[in-house]
């Protein structure tokens, strides 16, 4: 007869057991901190973006209104008054108030406003 005398296998723990799970925490740890700086640095490249074109639009805004008040100054000469685009201070509008100045001059003062930014721009139109 045969006996078959199966080996009872000892449980031992070996010191790796562990070690992937550690190294895949790590691996995990370290692309979440890099996912978040790129969202953070993206983030504040649009803001900036965001306030840059802002910036620029008020001016762009704020020189039509000169335009326009020396359009309206050149078919009559004699006016003096505020033009206004839109509903000032809402976004996207400009406000241009003349005034009589020195030897024969007028001086433009003209507002434009786009997002949070608002831009003032001075002119001496002469007459």
């Amino acid at each position: 007869m045969i006996f078959n005398r199966a080996k009872k296998r000892t449980s031992r723990v070996e010191p790796r057991r562990g070690a992937a799970l550690l190294f895949a925490l790590l691996v995990i740890s370290i692309v979440t901190l890099m996912v978040v700086n790129v969202l953070d640095t993206t983030t504040l490249q649009l803001s900036a973006m965001r306030n840059s074109m802002e910036y620029e639009e008020a001016l762009y805004l704020a020189n039509a209104g000169v335009h326009e008040v020396a359009a309206q100054l050149e078919a009559d000469s004699t006016w003096r008054g505020v033009i206004t685009d839109g509903k000032y201070p809402s976004d996207d509008t400009y406000e241009a108030t003349v005034v009589d100045g020195a030897n024969h001059t007028v001086i433009v003062t003209s507002k434009g406003v786009a997002g949070e930014v608002t831009r003032t721009v001075e002119a001496t139109i002469e007459l």
